[in-house]
């Protein structure tokens, strides 16, 4: 089985940062377990896998290198970038590019722009119970309870349920040593997937938050940049009026020397954007 994959970094313009993404076009023939083989051997967090579709302009399935996974943002955004790049779709003079994509949890829209940005729609929030056992929290990131703000810790999915922690500083995010044997128990007894601190430190002056983002149970230790993660974060931030603006930048990735920046606008809907580079093709 040989298949041609391209190689995307999401959510910035330098090839040597962002999160990677593997990008396998007319993937109609390819079954589940040969996805999933594929997916192993790029060893990205997700990789993503183009069909048709009779519902939306294409279908898109994910995949980490362990299991199938609901929705990615970097992927979506690094597909709908290889699609132009590859002619598959075309703006056709125009400044803007509208289409949809089917995807497991619904069709959503995905908007690109003649500079390069590209955004998508993500699901209306969805808001779970919230955390109360602060120090469980703490002992699963490695810190103490006082480096988590009062702020609720609280699961929001727009997508992929994602447990938003407050911590104090940048400098105690940088700190987070987390147990991920314990992070992944958590999660199978939880609706989170995924634990997402966040600080309103950040290393860039026009960034409004850092992040940081841990997912074992779907074979993600520390996944550079998520863009799911960051639609849930705009999403808690505008929920519990902890800011006056609904436009944000997120960077996240910088402590993996992996940096990017997602844009995020919760003032109607959620949507997610950023840049994408092309690295390489290659056959798998």
């Amino acid at each position: 089985m040989l298949e041609t994959v391209i190689h995307v970094k999401s959510f910035t313009k330098n090839p040597n940062q962002g999160t990677p993404t593997g990008v396998v076009l007319d993937s109609d023939n390819l079954s589940e377990p040969q996805m999933i083989e594929i997916a192993k051997k790029l060893a990205y967090s997700e990789s993503v896998f183009v069909q048709k579709s009779e519902k939306a302009t294409y279908r898109v399935r994910f995949f980490s290198p362990e299991k199938e996974v609901a929705i990615c943002a970097h992927a979506t955004l690094g597909t709908f970038h290889v699609l132009v790049e590859s002619g598959g779709l075309s703006f056709d003079g125009k400044d803007e590019l509208s289409v949809t994509q089917e995807t497991s949890v619904g069709i959503l829209p995905v908007m690109g722009y003649k500079d390069g940005l590209i955004v998508m729609t993500q699901k209306n929030p969805v808001f779970f119970p919230r955390e109360t056992n602060k120090p469980l929290i703490a002992q699963l990131l490695g810190i103490s309870p006082k480096d988590i703000l009062d702020n609720p810790i609280q699961v929001v999915s727009t997508g992929t349920p994602k447990l938003i922690v407050p911590i104090v500083s940048l400098d105690m995010l940088k700190k987070i040593k987390p147990d991920l044997e314990g992070i992944k128990e958590y999660c199978k007894n939880t609706e989170a997937r995924g634990m997402y601190p966040y600080t309103t430190e950040t290393i860039e002056k026009e960034s409004d938050f850092h992040t940081r983002q841990f997912n074992p149970l779907a074979g993600i230790n520390e996944d550079p940049v998520t863009g799911v993660a960051a639609g849930a974060l705009g999403s808690y931030i505008k929920e519990h009026k902890l800011s006056n603006k609904t436009r944000f930048v997120i960077e996240q990735g910088y402590i993996m020397n992996k940096a990017g920046k997602m844009i995020v606008d919760v003032s109607d809907g959620v949507k997610v954007g950023g840049y994408c580079v092309t690295l390489r093709i290659d056959k798998i």
